[in-house]
C-alpha cells in the first residue's frame, strides 16, 4: 500500500473511531448500562490507532474531537511523519494531507470508496468508539462482542471518565480486515447535547 493511500485510509478509519487505556476496568458494563453515553456528543479522544488488512500492517497516533456532529482529526505517524486532518460535518468531509493536498466528499464512506474502493461503515465508529451499537440492526454475541452488518465489534476494556464507562480498547473486525483503536485520554466537554 502506497503511503499516500496508507495515510488516506488511517484518517478515515480515525475520522470516526478511537481505543486504549492502560487497564480494564471492572465490572465489564452490559450493553442496557451504555446508553448514557449516547448523550456524548462533545469529546477529545487521544490514543493509538492500528491497523492490519490481512497483508500489511500499520499504526498511527491520533488526536479526535467531537463537537456536536462535526469532528476534527489529527493523525500523526510513527515519529510524527505523515500528519493529516479530517473534518467533518453532515454531507461534508475534507482531507488535507502534510503535502497540501486535498480530498472532499459527501460522507467519509464515499471518500474511502473514492480513494480506496473499500466499502467500511465509517460513520457506524462515532457510535462504537461510546461503546454504543450503531443505528440499525445489531446482535450482542454477550456484554463486549457485538455484530452489526459484516463487521465484529469487540470492547476489550473500559475506563470510568466523570461517571462514564468508556471503551479504551476497541477491536472491530471483518474478515482478514482488523482496526485497533487504544484510547490513552479520553476528555469529555460540558456541553454534550449534538
Amino acid at each position: 500500500m502506497k503511503p499516500s493511500k496508507f495515510l488516506l485510509l488511517l484518517t478515515l478509519f480515525t475520522s470516526l473511531l478511537v481505543g486504549c487505556a492502560s487497564h480494564p476496568l471492572p465490572p465489564v458494563p452490559k450493553p442496557d448500562s451504555v446508553a448514557p453515553n449516547a448523550k456524548l456528543w462533545h469529546w477529545q479522544v487521544q490514543g493509538r490507532l492500528a491497523i492490519n488488512d490481512g497483508q500489511e500492517r500499520h499504526s498511527a497516533n491520533l488526536d479526535w474531537q467531537q463537537q456536536g456532529f462535526e469532528y476534527e482529526l489529527m493523525i500523526f505517524g510513527p515519529l510524527g511523519q505523515g500528519r493529516a486532518r479530517l473534518e467533518g460535518q453532515p454531507f461534508r468531509v475534507r482531507l488535507t494531507t502534510s503535502d497540501g493536498k486535498t480530498l472532499e466528499a459527501s460522507s467519509p464512506e464515499q471518500l474511502i470508496r473514492e480513494g480506496l474502493g473499500w466499502d467500511l461503515p465509517l460513520s457506524n465508529l462515532i457510535y462504537w468508539v461510546r461503546g454504543l451499537p450503531a443505528p440499525g440492526e445489531h446482535l450482542y454475541l454477550d456484554t463486549q462482542l457485538l455484530r452489526q452488518g459484516h463487521w465484529e465489534v469487540e470492547w476489550r476494556r473500559f475506563t470510568e471518565v466523570e461517571g462514564y464507562q468508556l471503551p479504551s480498547l476497541i477491536i472491530a473486525r471483518q474478515g482478514n480486515f482488523e482496526l485497533r483503536l487504544a484510547v490513552n485520554t479520553w476528555t469529555l466537554h460540558r456541553n454534550n447535547q449534538p
